[in-house]
């Protein structure tokens, strides 16, 4: 090859395979999943198994459960400015319900997504709806720190309701999957 140097000792290497020489690479094991154990032979085989355990925990996209995480709050904050409440009661009630239903619809590796974004999203929300509705308000950078300020307590209790309407849904269903898992 062009600029390249083939070391004798090299070419050598070159023929042996790769994996450093301890032989072939072993088949995939082909034993029962001990998810599945006991429950082969009563339901006709593996594959009718995993066709029940898909229907049982089919799951909306994570897209889906972003879309509502993000789109309730700001649904509710822009509907608020619109009508003049300025991202209030509506704002709260829609905030709360999109992380309780991004909970509901989220699997267990997605609470932690839920969960860590309650606090941006609430922020982002309400501070971004209460800046593009009085701009000019805040034209100063003073005002605009009074502002931010205000804004970060005024959408701290919201903030609270949303972690711990989440954090209730997550523990129902952790509670459910258990009794379920003990009458099984």
């Amino acid at each position: 090859m062009a600029g390249q140097r083939v070391i004798p000792g090299d070419a050598a290497d070159q023929r042996r395979p790769r994996g450093g020489g301890h032989g072939p690479v072993p088949a995939p094991r082909r034993e029962s999943d001990p998810a599945f154990q006991g429950h082969e032979s009563r339901s006709g085989g593996r594959a009718a198994t995993r066709a029940a355990g898909r229907a049982r925990t089919r799951r909306p996209t994570p897209g889906v459960v972003v879309a509502t995480a993000l789109g309730l709050p700001v649904l509710g904050a822009l509907g608020g400015e619109l009508l003049g409440d300025s991202p209030g009661t509506g704002w709260a009630v829609l905030t709360v319900l999109g992380f309780a239903l991004a909970a509901q619809m989220a699997t267990r590796a997605g609470w932690w997504w839920v969960l860590s974004s309650v606090a941006p999203v609430v922020l982002a929300s309400y501070t971004g709806a209460e800046y593009l509705a009085h701009r000019d308000e805040y034209a100063d950078t003073k005002q605009l720190a009074t502002g931010a300020a205000r804004w970060a307590s005024a959408a701290f209790p919201t903030m609270a309701w949303a972690l711990g309407a989440a954090l209730l849904v997550v523990l129902v269903r952790l509670l459910r999957e258990r009794k379920g898992s003990r009458r099984g």
